[in-house]
């Protein structure tokens, strides 16, 4: 089970720019992990989500993070 979110600094910036919010990520990576998709990219997962406001977005993490199962390192986010 995924406990702990570890922003990365990028993903922290993308974040605040694009005003979404941290938690709806972080629910969206922890319900959407069992069906998430591989990232081609520099994470290892992609997950899609959805903001109170309507907005759609996705993540990128790796999980596990550090050889911890409990925790996921998010890499970068953005609206879709």
């Amino acid at each position: 089970m995924i406990e702990r979110f570890i922003w990365t600094s990028h993903a922290e910036d993308k974040r605040a720019k694009r005003l979404l919010d941290r938690f709806a990520v972080e629910r969206a990576i922890r319900d959407g992990h069992p069906e998430r998709q591989i990232n081609r990219g520099h994470a290892d997962w992609l997950v899609h989500g959805l903001m109170v406001d309507g907005r759609r977005f996705e993540a990128v993490y790796d999980h596990p993070h550090d050889n911890d199962h409990a925790a996921v390192r998010i890499v970068s986010v953005w609206d879709c």
